[in-house]
């Protein structure tokens, strides 16, 4: 496979030279990667990294699953807010509406709230909690700490000003 041409296939969000280019799995776009030489994510982790967003939307219209299970601890929301792009609120939005899990588990038990109030900006924050995410979750490890512990411990000001009210504990 050609690893470099597969990736440029991936950010021209063209799928037809894609599928050429990975033989036309028959479990696309859900398939798992096998291999030495094969791209490391499935489909859409690999779209959210580096494809344009109307890609990300043919791959969910092609009946990609928001909620692949993800052995690097990376499901679909938190693959998205790992990353700089710009269009992020739009990702989740759109993950979101395909059926994505709010409450998905990645590295360490953090979910998209934790990390949004720790990395990202208070609108994130905001759209995750008007979806339904937990403020109250914890995570699995060190001190098993709630997306407000983690604002504060990263002193994300507006983040804690926006979970404050919403949580069940007091600030520390």
């Amino acid at each position: 496979m050609d690893s470099l041409a597969v990736h440029r296939a991936y950010q021209e969000g063209d799928l037809d030279t894609l599928l050429v280019l990975l033989d036309d799995p028959p479990d696309f776009p859900n398939q798992r990667p096998t291999g030495p030489l094969s791209i490391a994510e499935i489909p859409l982790e690999y779209a959210i990294y580096h494809s344009p967003i109307a890609f990300i939307q043919t791959l969910i219209d092609f009946g990609a699953d928001p909620n692949y299970g993800d052995h690097a601890g990376f499901p679909s929301l938190i693959a998205a807010l790992s990353t700089d792009r710009k269009d992020v609120g739009e990702i989740l939005v759109l993950l979101l509406d395909a059926g994505a899990d709010i409450q998905q588990v990645g590295v360490n038990g953090f979910t998209p709230l934790h990390y949004a109030a720790a990395y990202q900006t208070p609108d994130l924050v905001q759209l995750l909690l008007d979806r339904g995410a937990d403020p109250d979750a914890r995570t699995n490890v060190d001190d098993y700490t709630t997306p407000l512990e983690e604002a504060i411990a990263q002193n994300r000001r507006e983040a804690v000003a926006i979970l404050e009210p919403v949580t069940g504990q007091d600030p520390v």
